[in-house]
């Protein structure tokens, strides 16, 4: 949608030039207001003596919601741009893995799934990656090869391929037989390149038959990586899980478990993000690391905790004060900053959940322009 076209005219037959004579064809058209018609001075579906008069603005909720181009811009109501942030006319957003294999047209747009330019970036459409699309016979992704035979299709979780040979699998044991495949501790992969297993492997987390690897906890704190629970289903467990390894957790150095009480965590992750040292070795050092500045143990880190992101000041002098600073805003054990689109889940929701005009993955949080995104906006290379 958008709100082009010539105000000034145009959208009738016939014509008639500043009150000459008429030209009339099916319907009319006529400086006497023929029925049907339109002058060029007129606007579309109007005669002179029946100009469209503004009556005010058309952006709330009584004028998106009358019937009537209040403005008249040839745009009524929700198809008025003016209207896009009302609530009436706020729709669910197409842009995310989810919503893109669903089989709904979401945002009503008269576009379903793949078939809306939102979702043409997204995992499930740019590649071939569902146990339907790897055995319907189509080139669902255009890349020259066909289910088996594409390369997509070879990947974990995908079980109607054992390599390049087709299996017959009942549908009804896709969701089953890909959750299995994908929390077996296995990495199934025809390919040797990859090294990722089970929910680590962004084919999982892509492919929506797989749905155990869907909104799982993040395993990158000392609570979590104590517990003897491969939280994040990875096939890693604790120190063995990369999301451990990283500076500010004081539970491992590197794959070593380090016994720390948890009423210690704060006081040891604290020393660790303000010792000057690299500990992770990538590149990083304390608080420019996130394995510090997004840990809810380490306090050191400004503008990173509930008590930085709401004290009206500036703490790291970057000229952006609490949750206009993307360390609070993007960081996910800040609560004061309100419904953060950062989960799983909030990045599939449809909604725009911390109201900046953008959803799911059109909004960086969830899909940011550098970085990794969110599961729910993930695509294979």
């Amino acid at each position: 949608m958008s709100d082009s076209g010539n105000d000034n005219g145009g959208g009738g037959s016939g014509a008639n030039n500043n009150g000459g004579s008429t030209q009339t064809t099916n319907g009319g058209n006529s400086s006497n207001g023929g029925s049907g018609g339109t002058t060029l001075d007129g606007q579309g579906g109007t005669t002179l003596d029946n100009m469209c008069t503004p009556t005010g603005t058309e952006d709330n909720d009584t004028a998106c919601g009358d019937g009537v181009d209040n403005d008249c811009d040839g745009f009524v109501d929700c198809m008025d741009f003016d209207c896009e942030q009302v609530a009436a006319c706020i729709k669910p957003a197409e842009a995310s893995n989810p919503a893109c294999s669903d089989g709904i047209d979401n945002d009503e747009d008269g576009f379903v799934d793949c078939d809306d330019d939102d979702c043409a970036d997204l995992g499930v459409c740019h590649n071939e990656i569902s146990n339907a699309k790897c055995s319907d016979g189509m080139d669902n992704d255009g890349d020259g090869d066909v289910d088996c035979d594409d390369s997509d299709c070879q990947t974990e979780g995908i079980v109607v391929c054992d390599g390049t040979t087709p299996v017959d699998v009942d549908p009804a044991d896709y969701e089953s037989l890909a959750n299995e495949a994908c929390t077996n501790g296995i990495n199934d992969d025809a390919s040797a390149t990859n090294t990722f297993t089970d929910c680590g492997d962004n084919a999982c987390l892509i492919n929506p038959d797989a749905t155990a690897c869907k909104g799982l906890p993040r395993e990158d704190t000392n609570d979590a990586c104590s517990n003897g629970i491969d939280d994040d289903l990875d096939g890693s467990i604790d120190c063995a899980d990369k999301g451990c390894q990283r500076e500010g957790i004081a539970v491992c150095n590197g794959t070593i478990p380090v016994v720390v009480p948890p009423a210690q965590y704060t006081t040891a992750s604290n020393l660790e993000c303000s010792n000057g040292v690299d500990e992770d070795n990538n590149g990083h050092i304390d608080c420019a690391d996130f394995g510090c500045s997004k840990n809810p143990d380490v306090t050191t880190c400004p503008e990173s905790t509930d008590d930085t992101c709401g004290d009206g000041i500036d703490n790291d002098g970057n000229g952006f004060t609490d949750c206009d600073d993307f360390s609070c805003s993007q960081n996910p054990y800040v609560t004061v900053c309100g419904d953060l689109e950062l989960t799983y889940d909030k990045c599939s929701d449809g909604i725009d959940n911390d109201g900046n005009g953008f959803a799911d993955c059109n909004d960086f949080s969830c899909k940011p322009m550098n970085g990794a995104p969110n599961p729910a906006c993930l695509s294979l290379p």
